[in-house]
Order: C-alpha cells, then sequence, then structure tokens
C-alpha cells in the first residue's frame, strides 16, 4: 500500500509502498478515505526539538482519518457493532486501560498513551489497523467530516467543559480547533462568542462559524474591547487556543472575576504569570485540555453533528492527495490555511 513515511531523523516526508498492516484478533482494518492534517504533523515534517525528542523513525504519519472497514478480526466485532464495509472514525490515544486514569475515569490522561501517527503507525496511508474498542461507526457522516472528528473533539472538549448555555465566550487563536471552537460555543448556547486571531483569513473563518464579534490583538485592545462587549465584565469563559505567551495574557486579562479559562494551545516557550493577580485573587478557574474526553466527547460529537446543531465544513478549505504532502504542509505554514484534508482512496 502507500503511505506516507518519516523515514528518518530530519526535514519532511516521503511517499512509499509498505506492507499493508496485519491486523490482531480485537483490532480491525480500516481503508483510510480521507484523512486530515494538523499542526502535529507539520511538527513532525519540521523535526522540531519535540518531533526529534518524540518519534523513533520509521513510522507511517497521520492520526485525524476516517474510512471503511475492510476486515473485522475474530474477536473485534463482538455483537455486531463492526462489520466489514461500515464507515468509521477512531480515536487516535491507545491507552493502557490499567493505570490510575484509565480506571479512573480519565483515560485520556492515560500515562501510557500512545498515538497513532507518532508512536505507532499512522493514518495517512491507504490501510490502519485500530483496535476495535477505539474504532467508532459514523452512521451517516461523511468520512470528510469523521476525518476531522479529532480536532473537532478537541474543541469540544475545550468548550463543553464549562457551562455554556447563556455565557459570553472568547476564543483566543482562530486556528481550525479555535474556529470549531466557535460553532461549538455558538451550538451550545453561548450568548456572546467572540474570537481573537493575527490572522485576518482565520477571522473571516471564525465569523462563518458563527463569531458575533472578531478581534485582531494588532490593532485591538482585546481585553478592553472584551470589558465594552460585555458591560464591562469580562468573558464568562476563554478558550485559550493559541500557546502563545501573548495569548495568555490576553485570556488573563480577557476573563471575569470568578471566570475560566481552558487552555488547549500547546506553547514552545515559558509564559509568566502574576498568578495573585491573575488567578488568586480574581478566583479563576483554570483547565487544562488533553485531546477528548474517551468517550463523552465522541458521544457528543456524534448528537451534535447528527442534529445538525453544528457544521463543520465551512473550517475545511484545502483538499489535497497524499503525493501532495508538501504543499499541504506549506499552505498551513503560510498561514493560507483552515483545515487541510488529504484525500487518500481513489
Amino acid at each position: 500500500m502507500r503511505a506516507l513515511v518519516k523515514e528518518a531523523p530530519g526535514p519532511g516526508m516521503v511517499l512509499r509502498d509498505v506492507p499493508r498492516p496485519r491486523i490482531g484478533a480485537n483490532e480491525v482494518l480500516i481503508k483510510v478515505q480521507h484523512a486530515g492534517v494538523c499542526g502535529t504533523d507539520v511538527h513532525i515534517w519540521e523535526w522540531d526539538a519535540w518531533a526529534s525528542a518524540r518519534l523513533r523513525p520509521p513510522v507511517v504519519v497521520g492520526h485525524e482519518f476516517a474510512g471503511t472497514i475492510a476486515e473485522v478480526g475474530p474477536e473485534a466485532g463482538t455483537g455486531g457493532l463492526l462489520s466489514v464495509g461500515d464507515r468509521v472514525t477512531a480515536e487516535g490515544h491507545i491507552v493502557c486501560g490499567h493505570c490510575r486514569p484509565c480506571r479512573s475515569g480519565d483515560a485520556h490522561v492515560c500515562v501510557r498513551t500512545r498515538i497513532i501517527g507518532v508512536d505507532r503507525d499512522g493514518a495517512f496511508a491507504e490501510y490502519i489497523a485500530m483496535p476495535a474498542s477505539n474504532v467508532m461507526r459514523l452512521d451517516g457522516i461523511p468520512t470528510e467530516i469523521g476525518a476531522i472528528m479529532d480536532p473537532l473533539g478537541n474543541a469540544f472538549h475545550t468548550v463543553l467543559k464549562a457551562e455554556v448555555p447563556g455565557s459570553t465566550v472568547l476564543i483566543v487563536g482562530c486556528g481550525p480547533i479555535g474556529c470549531f471552537a466557535v460553532g461549538v460555543a455558538r451550538a451550545a448556547g453561548a450568548s456572546l462568542v467572540i474570537a481573537s486571531d493575527l490572522n485576518p483569513k482565520r477571522l473571516d473563518i471564525a465569523r462563518t462559524m458563527g463569531a458575533h464579534a472578531t478581534l485582531n490583538p494588532a490593532t485591538d485592545d482585546v481585553a478592553a474591547r472584551v470589558r465594552e462587549l460585555t458591560g464591562g465584565e469580562g468573558a464568562d469563559l476563554v478558550c485559550e487556543m493559541s500557546g502563545h505567551p501573548e495569548g495568555h495574557r490576553q485570556a488573563f486579562a480577557a476573563v471575569r472575576p470568578g471566570g475560566r479559562i481552558n487552555l488547549l494551545g500547546t506553547p514552545s516557550q515559558t509564559t509568566e504569570v502574576d498568578f495573585a493577580r491573575d488567578v488568586i485573587f480574581k478566583g479563576v478557574t483554570l483547565y487544562g485540555v488533553t485531546g477528548r474526553l474517551m468517550y463523552q466527547t465522541w458521544q457528543q460529537m456524534f448528537r451534535f453533528l447528527g442534529a445538525g446543531l453544528l457544521n463543520p465544513r465551512p473550517v475545511i478549505t484545502h483538499r489535497f492527495g497524499l503525493h501532495q504532502i508538501g504543499e499541504a504542509i506549506q499552505v498551513i505554514k503560510d498561514g493560507k490555511a483552515g483545515k487541510v484534508i488529504l484525500e487518500v482512496a481513489e
């Protein structure tokens, strides 16, 4: 089969013919239809400090995908839940099931998590083998949408870990997940959704996804504008999606006293925080977001999508073939894209 492989340390990926995966008794083989390209894949392409410390090449890259079941292991289709021909997506974090977080309902922070496309072969390939426990039927949801349910789930987790109905919400950072978060907040009943980003194209997408107001820190005093828009209070909920120190500064300045900041953006540098002023005396709740709650977040997504409460398609801006991975990475690096999709099946 064809697959995009990180063959060795250094920049880039290569399209290679590699053996089709063999499945175990509790696994399914999935023919990949669509796959999503994200910031993690850019890190791997660039071979930055994170990638060089984490990956052990060779590895097939890619962790966001959807497709059709091609083969079911003898112990993987119990009760007829999964069958050949089913259109499916999958949770890309494979957890141990035995550590304390796994056994206490917090499998999303399993201490032995292995991520497809990072710690084991992933989805930028014609076929992928997955544990049946990680696989979910799409039940009418197109595979193009199924392929972005990983990042969409990050947005659901970030937004819905707060009391959203009637709340005022500030989204800091309007990459694809931030734009998804705008749509989730609107669908969940926020009374006001404000989006902040330096990139005009991303702000355009945020508006399409339902942002009531958009702010550009290059020209707007974000905290002052948020207070103005909220009657002087500040935002009830801030979803920090950028991971940048300036984004953190905006979040702490714009949240109301007693409000909440949910942090998804992964920093590449240290942020200085005045905890006395910005957290303790302000009574602010901080929540760190890792992946998706397994499997509460997935249930929420299926319900919102199935009921037509959320349409994530406006965030998808580019589609490429596997052989065009270099172009896909470049449009992301250039800031010209929303969500980028690889069309894998011919």
